[in-house]
C-alpha cells in the first residue's frame, strides 16, 4: 500500500451494540447517526456515521437520542468540538431523569468493560 493510499483511506468504526448508537438532531436539518466513542456525566464524544455533512460549529445547540436498556432519552447538548467526523457534545442542563439515565448508562458500560476484561 503506498503512502498515499494511507492518507485517503477511510476510518473504519464497527458498531457493537445497540447500545453505542446515538441520533443527533439539530434544528432544521435532518438527524445524524452516529457511534459514542465515550461518555461521561457531562457530555460525549461521538463518531459521526453515513455521509451526512454536519456542518454544526462549537456552540451550536443539539438534541440527543441515547438508547439505553430498551429506553431511548433525549439529552439537549452543545456541541464543544468537532474534528472531521468526531464530535464532542456537552451536555446542556439535562433534567434530572436523564442525568440518572446517563449514570445508569455509565454503570451499565462499566459493568459490560469488567466482563469483557475477566474472558482476555
Amino acid at each position: 500500500m503506498t503512502r498515499d493510499h494511507k492518507k485517503r483511506s477511510e476510518r473504519v468504526i464497527p458498531f457493537v451494540t445497540d447500545e453505542e448508537v446515538v441520533v443527533v438532531r439539530s434544528e432544521g436539518k435532518s438527524p445524524a447517526l452516529a457511534k459514542m466513542m465515550d461518555l461521561s456525566e457531562t457530555g460525549t464524544l461521538v463518531y459521526l456515521l453515513g455521509e451526512r455533512d454536519f456542518s454544526d460549529r462549537a456552540g451550536a445547540s443539539s438534541s440527543l437520542a441515547i438508547y439505553h436498556q430498551g429506553k431511548i432519552f433525549e439529552v439537549p447538548a452543545i456541541v464543544a468540538r468537532k474534528d472531521g467526523r468526531l464530535v464532542a457534545f456537552q451536555f446542556a442542563n439535562p433534567p434530572e431523569e436523564v442525568l440518572r439515565d446517563v449514570q445508569g448508562k455509565l454503570i451499565r458500560m462499566e459493568i459490560e468493560w469488567m466482563r469483557l476484561s475477566r474472558r482476555s
